[in-house]
């Protein structure tokens, strides 16, 4: 059953492209040796552009749950962290119903 993340997040002032960077960073550098992820979407607020959430879906809870525990990702977000003004809100459940079209 595929395992997803909801998180929001805010950026400390004048850090928000640090932000989209991080994500930027760990599509190059840490999706290639992850296994089970499925994908991640980033949704900037339209009021307020240092506000964000996240969604992040992977195969099973499994493999959600051996990247969260990879020190590698731990890393990764340590330095994101550096860039919020706290810690994210998090969500964490499995998918009931999914649909619709992906829009490019």
């Amino acid at each position: 059953m595929a395992h997803v993340t909801i998180f929001r997040m805010k950026a400390k002032p004048g850090e928000r492209e640090s932000v989209v960077d991080m994500f930027d960073k760990w599509q190059r550098e840490r999706m290639p040796e992850v296994k089970g992820f499925v994908r991640l979407t980033i949704i900037c607020n339209w009021d307020d552009d240092d506000e964000f959430m996240a969604e992040v879906m992977f195969d099973s809870r499994e493999t959600y749950e051996t990247n969260s525990n990879d020190p590698k990702q731990g890393a990764w977000f340590q330095e994101l962290r550096s860039h919020l003004i706290a810690d994210p809100d998090w969500f964490n459940g499995k998918v009931e119903r999914e649909s619709g079209n992906i829009i490019p």
